[in-house]
């Protein structure tokens, strides 16, 4: 027998409203607290700290969400996985889109989503180019945005 079920007769409603609550309304507020976080300790330290607080935030969700149900679905995991991976992009992106908003002094910009897709797309422009000049740690955070969510998935089931 597997570790999880794949029939979709077996979602349990409930269940599904909670691994959605406590998998994307949770990772949200975290991801956007954690990129805050990372944008204070950046901005007087100089160092990022985005690798740490993602693991930490990843795990944490991870156990939650494993919490809220029985028996686990891959649906409660596909769920989860694209919750933490929202996440993380926001604990990445957040700091910057928040140095825009205070630059301009327009708070408005925290939610406008496509200040977060602009800045995605100029990390996809430069990591698509930065291969000629090997930008280690945008390659780096990349890979520990992969290993951090599986980490979490892994603790849903």
């Amino acid at each position: 027998m597997n570790k999880f079920d794949k029939k979709l007769k077996e979602i349990h409603p409930k269940d599904l409203i909670f691994v959605i609550l406590y998998g994307g309304v949770i990772s949200t507020l975290l991801g956007v607290l954690m990129g805050l976080v990372d944008y204070y300790i950046e901005s007087f330290t100089g160092l990022s700290f985005f690798m740490l607080l993602f693991f930490v935030a990843s795990m944490y969700i991870g156990k939650t969400v494993r919490k809220q149900y029985q028996f686990p679905h891959i649906v409660y995991i596909v769920f989860t996985g694209i919750f933490l991976v929202i996440q993380g992009v926001l604990i990445f992106v957040f700091p910057y889109v928040y140095d825009n908003a205070i630059y301009y002094s327009d708070y408005s910009i925290l939610y406008d989503p496509y200040a977060y897709l602009y800045i995605l797309q100029q990390i996809g422009i430069s990591l698509i180019t930065s291969a000629f000049t090997l930008n280690f740690w945008l390659y780096l955070e990349v890979l520990v945005l992969g290993v951090g969510t599986y980490i979490g998935v892994k603790l849903t089931y």
